[in-house]
């Protein structure tokens, strides 16, 4: 069956056609679990355990916050990585824990559970009419409706009131032009309509929890695919409820759109032409404020799929994979504290938007937050030379390519001091470092880079004290540790300033002076840091 975003209405098309004796002749079955909240509750159908599945997400994080506390230290992170492996495939396979408790956690609540046993009851109360109901379904999105007489049925309910954790935009409070009165009040829903968001929720949206002080707020995440198979979308669905990371508002913005994207890429078997934006828009976002007993929609949104995934080829669509998966290490390990908010919303900006110039605002944040962490001795993880230029040959701006400056040959020879005289250096032992670390250069290059005249004298004076201080090394102690700069080099990097906009070229500096050589990176072992995010009740 294939779902496609028309616009105003979504359209199913299913092959073979589903024929009207085919629901005639089609026995009950429970369109959804229905949820035992309690251990003492006992229910004739098969049923969500709700209270042994969450038993079983607590024993988790209890074994991996001991596997945290066991393995500490960079030496033991292989065993670190080998232990949560173990403990993600007891709870995979052994003790499963379904990709559904989180959505019905929120339906098992008081201010939930009343509506959810109504429309489950609808159904399970009414087995006899199972055939009707589901055929006045398919009326009901038809353009021809009818009228349900549900004089027939069993304490039928065709109004419910719409909850706010499928209809963000009709909790208390939000539904009325002017105020009637001083108590909050809901709305009355369609049964179809909030069976349906149930049971569609059940399979295709992610309720998440987000750290803001010493409580949590809650994001509800669910995927907008413009065009799919349905059983792709299902598979890309529990991939991305499987792998989600982070537990910060920004954060997790930003790895759940990499994510869901990562999975996209890693389940299709179509390359020639792919773009990601056609088969998803992107994910709709809403971010609930805890409140006490309830929570306050605050903001509701829609994170874009970049514009610039696209490929041919399966070998393209493995370079991406790869590169999201660096940005899901590099993104996992900033704290968002202080600065680092001001980084991470450019970085949301530049996926949602695929503006370059947010880009800009991320890379010099970054290049600046490398060496501010590491002049503390503090973890920091620099982007790979490699994984760059897979990216960027597939961003263009609307007047050139970005390919056609980091291909000049003025330009990587720039970066390369750079990058000797910065990150490498920073990984180098103390007393194997032959040259002065320049701490100060990632906040220089983004001030010179607001024109041409100063980008230029800025790297001039750059380079010819990077070349005197290799030339002294070599002439004192007889060997070449770097190479300097050549003349004509530099002229060619002079001349990108000529053609193109000094910030672009002075943020691909950035990009790349700061990254580290897949050589270099090897070497250093730097590799993803593993993010103790065992503590967060999803």
């Amino acid at each position: 069956m294939w779902i496609e975003d028309k616009g105003l209405y979504y359209e199913l098309t299913s092959r073979p056609e589903i024929q009207l004796e085919q629901i005639r002749k089609l026995s009950y079955f429970p369109l959804f679990q229905y949820v035992v909240r309690d251990t003492s509750e006992t229910f004739d159908e098969d049923y969500f355990d709700y209270p042994k599945q969450r038993d079983l997400k607590k024993e988790r994080q209890e074994l991996t916050q001991k596997a945290y506390k066991e393995f500490t230290g960079k030496d033991k992170s292989g065993q670190l990585k080998l232990k949560l492996r173990e403990i993600e495939r007891i709870y995979s396979e052994e003790k499963f824990i379904s990709p559904q408790l989180d959505v019905y956690s929120q339906a098992s609540t008081n201010n939930n559970f009343e509506v959810f046993k109504k429309l489950y009851n609808n159904f399970y109360l009414n087995k006899v009419s199972f055939p009707i109901l589901i055929k006045y379904i398919f009326d009901f999105y038809s353009d021809n409706p009818v009228v349900l007489n549900s004089k027939n049925l069993q304490f039928f309910n065709d109004k419910v009131t719409a909850l706010q954790i499928y209809n963000p935009n009709s909790g208390k409070g939000q539904n009325r032009p002017k105020a009637s009165g001083s108590g909050a009040k809901g709305i009355d829903s369609t049964w179809i309509s909030e069976t349906m968001k149930i049971s569609g929720a059940l399979t295709n949206m992610l309720c998440q929890l987000v750290k803001v002080g010493s409580s949590y707020d809650m994001k509800v995440v669910v995927p907008d695919f413009k065009k799919a198979e349905y059983n792709l979308q299902r598979q890309i669905v529990l991939s991305f409820k499987k792998n989600i990371k982070g537990n910060t508002p920004l954060k997790v913005d930003i790895l759940n759109l990499l994510i869901v994207n990562k999975q996209l890429l890693e389940n299709t078997e179509e390359y020639k032409g792919f773009k990601a934006k056609n088969i998803l828009t992107g994910l709709h976002s809403t971010y609930q404020k805890d409140l006490g007993q309830n929570k306050a929609v605050v903001n509701i949104a829609e994170l874009l799929t970049p514009d610039f995934i696209e490929f041919d080829t399966e070998d393209e669509a493995k370079d991406w994979v790869e590169f999201f998966i660096e940005q899901i290490n590099i993104i996992g390990s900033i704290e968002e504290l202080g600065d680092a908010t001001q980084g991470l919303i450019a970085y949301r900006t530049f996926l949602t938007s695929s503006h370059f110039q947010s880009w800009t605002k991320f890379i010099f944040w970054y290049a600046g937050h490398i060496m501010s962490n590491f002049s503390r001795n503090k973890y920091a993880l620099p982007f790979k030379v490699t994984s760059l230029n897979k990216f960027f040959k597939n961003m263009n701006m609307n007047e050139f390519k970005i390919s056609e400056i980091i291909s000049n040959e003025g330009f990587q020879k720039v970066a390369y001091a750079i990058r000797k005289s910065t990150v490498t250096l920073q990984y180098t032992p103390k007393d194997q470092r032959k040259f002065e670390i320049r701490y100060g250069l990632a906040q220089t290059l983004q001030n010179k880079s607001k024109s041409a005249a100063d980008l230029a004298g800025f790297i001039g004076e750059f380079i010819a004290t990077f070349n005197a201080e290799t030339a002294r090394y070599a002439e004192k102690n007889g060997t070449v540790l770097r190479a300097n700069i050549r003349e004509n080099e530099l002229s060619m990097f002079y001349g990108l300033l000529d053609k193109y906009p000094s910030k672009v070229v002075g943020a691909l500096l950035a990009s790349y002076g700061f990254a580290l050589t897949e050589k270099e990176a090897n070497k250093v072992g730097a590799e993803e840091q593993i993010v103790n995010e065992a503590s967060i009740e999803q």
